[in-house]
């Protein structure tokens, strides 16, 4: 999307900078700008989920771990993170899931119906770019349900849902991208929140790379082992 570079300095529009505090690390306050901002965002702006609800993240990597932040910061009921990776499960508890869900041992969709008295979800953050995902995720809705999309598959990626299903029982999908986010909102807020411990941003660090080692850094995430990687000067 050409929105970076691995380079020492970068050019950016005026309209995508704003400050922060000098006291929040460089390291963490980079996360801000994409994986935060786009899973925290996609709960608390797209979808402005009420206290209470029940959540559904489906795809627990960099974005998929903040949108479970996002459910904490709105104080969601019952916050449930499905995944194939069991490390990543185990991960997603420590930032707010209340049920893991491994959707390739068993069926995600019975699990989050019994996780939520059997109603389906409120409201299902879908941060896998996949065809399969987003049709598991509207299914997984209870009645007036918004199914989240917020990972890209690739384009032309078709998906399917039973429109009766989706009319009789006032569900919607709804589209998020980069946490339909007010730069020079956002990420003050975001930042006071983790200045205040409220949010998670150190935690997300898998690893810490000079430049000369991006190649490696960017194989890790591809791999699946990390979080989030950063590379410092």
């Amino acid at each position: 999307m050409r929105t970076g570079a691995f380079a020492e300095e970068v050019v950016v529009g005026a309209s995508q900078v704003c400050p922060v505090s000098r006291q929040i690390p460089a390291a963490s306050a980079a996360l801000l700008a994409c994986g935060v901002l786009t899973g925290v965002g996609a709960v608390t702006n797209t979808a402005q989920v009420p206290a209470g609800a029940d959540v559904v993240v489906i795809g627990i990597g960099g974005v998929g771990i903040n949108a479970l932040q996002g459910a904490g910061l709105c104080e969601a009921g019952s916050i449930i993170a499905v995944d194939i990776a069991d490390e990543k499960l185990e991960v997603a508890r420590r930032f707010g899931a209340t049920h893991a869900v491994n959707s390739a041992s068993e069926d995600a969709i019975a699990a989050v119906k019994t996780a939520t008295g059997g109603k389906g979800a409120d409201f299902v953050f879908v941060a896998v770019g996949a065809k399969a995902p987003i049709d598991e995720g509207v299914q997984m809705l209870a009645s007036g349900g918004t199914a989240v999309v917020v990972g890209i598959p690739a384009s032309g990626v078709i998906t399917e849902y039973d429109p009766v299903e989706l009319a009789s029982r006032g569900q919607r999908i709804v589209g998020s991208k980069m946490g339909s986010a007010r730069v020079r909102e956002d990420i003050p807020r975001l930042a006071k929140l983790y200045e205040e411990g409220r949010l998670k941003l150190d935690e997300l660090i898998s690893g810490r790379y000079p430049l000369e080692q991006i190649n490696d850094a960017i194989a890790a995430t591809k791999s699946g082992q990390s979080l989030r990687n950063v590379v410092v000067f």
